[in-house]
């Protein structure tokens, strides 16, 4: 009986038909939302336009960091399309891109089972306010953390020869660099890390590339991005990741955008450069100032070392001629003595004459001995300065296995991106010199990739 009953009411309640209930919902919502509506939200999973030209992504709300707690799919139809990016041709620094909160205008409708909006119009001063306004609060937080001088404050090695790299691996940017590097003619080791650079993972992936590049702990870190619009380079504006650079071990070099582009990262890093070519040209020039460097040090220890050695053979010379004319002079002082005596004594003076000549012949002795003292001292003087000299002798390293090459006209060879094939080569060895002939010259760096 209760069966019965049932089945009735239920007889009694209408039954929609699927177009009946679809039409109703879009008659509720074009009530609802009769007019174009703005609406506020970041962009998720932009793609491309598709084949007939049309563009879809959704705009979501992030309320909690479990992600999107509201989400609504976006269509920007090809006509339409045309026209949005007919109007963006002023705002060159504006591009949808994932991650971007925008606020656009378009039509509630309810299509194909789903509520969507499609967009007609989109406002890049609302985008591009919020980022200036994002960027200002991160720096002041920074600021008063006292994050901004962290990693300029740690030391880059005199010869930074291992270059950690963390870019997007094949990109423009990534190829200037080593390019760059391989162009110096130094032995660059690079440690390439692979990482999304615009978008809603890179932040992420640069996080992790910058972590594992500090275990690895190279010379200087280089994070570098090639140019792009004011939106595409927000990623580098993040607060996350300018902490990062801020507690970095390794001091971090950035070369981001163009000439004209200024981030977060830039500010927080130990230095920046306007470009990534600029970037990697910064650390060859750091590699080639220290060479300079040490190349004039021993230069100054050889011509010092020369100086040395002749003055103080000078003074020997000078010390031993004195002691040479002290002695003659006593000699003969004591023998004119001797001489004046010698007329006017008598067989007692004949004793005294003989013991005063004992006593000048030990003084004759002493003052010998005290001379050839003085002489001997002088000599380990000498020999000592004359050692030291030697130790600043390049006939030594010549000695001991080093050699020196020059090409034909006598210009020493430092560098094997500075001879071509086929020039001859004048090597001096310890024992003789050998003449060569260039077949081939390799220089550049070595590049060890990794992908993360």
């Amino acid at each position: 009986m209760r069966g019965m009953e049932q089945e009735a009411l239920f007889a009694e309640e209408r039954t929609w038909r699927v177009g009946e209930l679809a039409a109703g919902i879009t008659r509720a919502v074009a009530g609802a939302f009769p007019g174009e509506v703005w609406v506020r939200g970041e962009i998720d999973g932009l793609r491309a336009p598709n084949a007939s030209g049309h563009t879809y992504f959704s705009l979501c709300e992030r309320n909690s960091r479990r992600g999107p707690t509201s989400t609504i799919p976006i269509s920007l139809f090809r006509q339409d399309r045309a026209r949005v990016d007919r109007e963006l041709r002023a705002w060159p620094d504006f591009r949808l891109a994932d991650g971007l909160e925008v606020r656009i205008r378009g039509r509630v409708q309810y299509s194909y089972g789903r509520v969507q909006v499609v967009m007609t119009v989109v406002d890049p001063v609302h985008t591009l306010g919020r980022l200036a306004a994002d960027r200002e609060r991160v720096l002041r937080a920074l600021a008063t953390d006292g994050l901004l001088e962290a990693n300029r404050r740690l030391p880059v090695p005199t010869l930074p020869l291992h270059v950690g790299l963390v870019t997007s691996a094949g990109s423009a940017a990534c190829e200037d660099v080593l390019s760059e590097l391989e162009a110096s003619g130094f032995g660059f080791r690079i440690s390439l890390t692979d990482a999304a650079v615009q978008g809603g993972g890179a932040v992420p992936a640069l996080l992790r590339a910058l972590h594992r590049q500090g275990r690895r702990r190279p010379d200087v870190i280089l994070l570098v991005r090639g140019g792009g619009s004011r939106t595409d380079l927000s990623t580098f504006d993040d607060e996350a990741l300018a902490r990062a650079i801020a507690a970095s071990p390794v001091p971090v070099l950035t070369g981001i955008g163009h000439e004209i582009d200024t981030s977060v990262a830039d500010e927080v890093a130990h230095t920046s450069f306007k470009t990534p070519t600029a970037c990697a040209a910064g650390v060859a020039d750091l590699v080639r100032l220290a060479l300079r460097r040490a190349e004039a040090a021993w230069a100054g220890v050889a011509d010092r070392g020369g100086r040395l050695v002749g003055q103080s053979g000078a003074r020997l010379d000078e010390r031993a001629g004195a002691l040479v004319r002290a002695a003659n002079a006593g000699v003969a002082s004591e023998t004119a003595r001797l001489d004046r005596s010698a007329g006017g004594i008598g067989s007692v003076a004949r004793l005294r004459l003989r013991r005063a000549d004992g006593e000048l012949g030990g003084m004759a002795r002493r003052m010998a001995r005290a001379a050839s003292a003085g002489a001997a001292a002088g000599g380990s003087r000498l020999d000592v300065l004359s050692a030291r000299a030697a130790a600043f002798d390049p006939a030594r390293a010549l000695a001991r296995g080093w050699s020196v090459t020059r090409d034909r006209e006598g210009r020493l060879v430092r560098r094997a991106v500075d001879v071509a094939p086929g020039a001859t080569l004048v090597t001096t060895l310890a024992e003789g010199n050998i003449e060569s002939t260039v077949a081939i010259t390799v220089a550049g760096p070595g590049a060890e990739r990794e992908t993360g």
